[in-house]
């Protein structure tokens, strides 16, 4: 009775551990033992959710394998291309052209790996960072601060907004990687905005969420888009961009953060008063916590 309750159940179990373990199958599956009301049937069950987990995780990272490799060929393929006419070309415009390429092309590849590497690196990270209490406004005033002093000639001019009210609104995260979260929607914004432009930060509470705004002056989001873009490596640009200025990580990344610590990161399309689009919104909606 006791092999055909206990016995066979977890030698079944040891053999398709070992069957994941040796890399045969990605997950466990054992329905019938899993049905079960009783620990043998709680230990499958939980040994399958973790196997799977494991599986959409090595899915996950062969499919941003994919990606990364897809994205570093184009610049490499560029570069390649213009050091071999480079040696046709002796001296003179074409040559200062094909070298403003090539200059072009190791900063790309540059961005792209520096931001490759981070976003790797994300999923470590938020789960070794140490989650507190984070007072929101002021973590942006240091932010927005940060921008100001380093305002170049033309650029756009982030601005923020805060609430008049004597308690802080706080989040739960870490600060390094919330931080991250608003840096990479201004440089976003900041990116779209016209020269001499403004991005405009903004905090309320709403029914007991943080919700943070950061909009832009640009051409906006075609509406189509408005999902995409979070996805990694997207980098339509308007018209006159400047070609490889960015890797198309940033946005993801964000998200991946904001939905790690309870929250959601959406887009939408500001209107004027005549109903058309004058710019873009970033929304970030996070849990609010008491201090």
């Amino acid at each position: 009775m006791l092999n055909t309750l206990i016995a066979r159940p977890v030698r079944r179990l040891s053999r398709a551990a070992d069957t994941v373990r040796l890399s045969r199958a990605r997950s466990i599956s054992l329905p019938d033992i899993a049905r079960r009301d009783d620990e043998l049937g709680d230990l499958t069950r939980a040994l399958e959710a973790m196997t799977d987990a494991q599986s959409e995780r090595m899915d996950a990272i062969e499919r941003f394998a994919a990606d990364v490799a897809h994205e570093i060929k184009n610049p490499l393929t560029s570069l390649r291309s213009a050091v071999e006419t480079l040696d046709l070309v002796r001296d003179g415009p074409p040559r200062d052209k094909l070298l403003g390429i090539i200059k072009q092309d190791v900063q790309r590849l540059d961005r792209l790996v520096t931001d490759i590497s981070n976003a790797s690196r994300l999923d470590a990270e938020l789960s070794r960072e140490d989650s507190r209490s984070i007072d929101l406004g002021r973590l942006l005033a240091d932010i927005v601060q940060a921008y100001q002093d380093s305002l170049r000639p033309g650029e756009a001019r982030p601005t923020i907004d805060l609430p008049y009210s004597l308690e802080a609104i706080a989040v739960s995260g870490g600060e390094g990687s919330m931080g991250q979260v608003f840096r990479n929607l201004i440089d976003n914004a900041k990116s779209f905005s016209p020269p001499g432009g403004e991005v405009r930060v903004r905090l309320e509470s709403v029914r007991g969420e943080a919700l943070v705004t950061v909009d832009d002056d640009g051409p906006g989001i075609p509406p189509e888009n408005l999902e995409t873009i979070f996805q990694r490596f997207y980098t339509s640009r308007p018209k006159g961009s400047a070609f490889g200025g960015n890797s198309g990580l940033g946005l993801s990344i964000a998200r991946q953060i904001v939905e790690a610590q309870g929250g959601a990161l959406t887009a939408s399309n500001r209107l004027n008063e005549d109903g058309l689009v004058c710019g873009a919104r970033f929304s970030v909606r996070l849990p609010q916590v008491r201090r």
